[in-house]
């Protein structure tokens, strides 16, 4: 499987096709000569249970390099499905690896295979100031069921600012941003971990989904949490708890930490809403119990 480069000041559109699996607008992407492939947002395991349990259809794109230099903000609107976004010191360029899946059930496998075709989606390198360039994604799909359907994205890359994601149906993992994160979706977990200190704005909002958001020492912020069906847990061994709310509850936190004036606003459904401000916040496996 060959990579696809994206230069600066372009855009690569796919357009995907059963056969062929992506599509690429011919004058404005060049073929990288880099070999091979890696893991997807979803592990095998995960897919293979996906298969069997539910019938779900996937396909994997060719991983797509945008040839990106200095801090980088990432920016997704989406029908629908998973994102993955992390930092990986050293790592030259972006790495970008979507997986197109459908979900219409055992005996409409034929249909979920068909309707791979008419997921899309386009990859933006968008130059910014201060070296600065943000990578912006937006993908959609024709299908009138399309909440059967799902782009997952895997995102990589060395020095990662802001991170901004509207989805559906997925969850959202975010690891080792500099700066703040804006989160939408449903019926998915949200997971921002860094080991960066954050005093930026942190929106995270999903329906029927777990939130955990973890930092390190000097993180700050006024803190709003709430969730509905579900209960708040917070942990600051690492930051001061300057003023409470007297609304506070199992299901409701709001406090000013750490002096700073950036909102830390969470909010979900049917869900648990963790978060804290503590040594070594990314030492943590897949499950987060803390």
């Amino acid at each position: 499987m060959q990579p696809h480069s994206v230069p600066m000041n372009h855009s690569i559109t796919t357009r995907p096709n059963r056969w062929s699996r992506l599509g690429l607008i011919a004058s404005i992407v060049s073929i990288a000569a880099l070999q091979g492939c890696i893991a997807t947002p979803t592990s095998g395991l995960e897919r293979m249970n996906n298969a069997v349990v539910y019938g779900e259809m996937s396909i994997d794109d060719p991983e797509i390099v945008v040839a990106t230099q200095g801090p980088v903000d990432i920016d997704i609107d989406s029908f629908g499905g998973t994102v993955v976004v992390e930092s990986v010191p050293g790592l030259q360029n972006t790495i970008i690896e979507p997986v197109r899946r459908a979900r219409h059930g055992h005996l409409r496998r034929d249909d979920a295979a068909s309707s791979l075709d008419a997921m899309d989606y386009v990859v933006e390198l968008i130059p910014g100031d201060l070296n600065r360039e943000t990578v912006r994604i937006v993908a959609s799909s024709s299908d009138p069921e399309e909440h059967h359907q799902g782009v997952d994205f895997r995102i990589r890359t060395a020095d990662l600012g802001s991170v901004r994601v509207r989805t559906d149906h997925g969850r959202v993992w975010v690891k080792n941003n500099t700066s703040g994160v804006d989160v939408q979706t449903t019926h998915g977990d949200i997971r921002v971990i860094t080991e960066h200190p954050m005093n930026d704005p942190i929106i995270l909002v999903t329906k029927e989904g777990e939130v955990d958001y973890r930092a390190p020492k000097g993180s700050t912020g006024i803190y709003d949490l709430r969730s509905i069906g579900g209960l708040v847990y917070n942990r600051f061994t690492e930051a001061r708890v300057i003023s409470t709310s007297a609304e506070n509850g199992p299901a409701t936190f709001v406090a000013e930490v750490g002096g700073g004036l950036n909102p830390v606003l969470v909010r979900t459904t049917y869900g648990d809403i963790r978060v804290a401000v503590t040594e070594n916040p990314t030492g943590v496996g897949p499950v987060i119990m803390e």
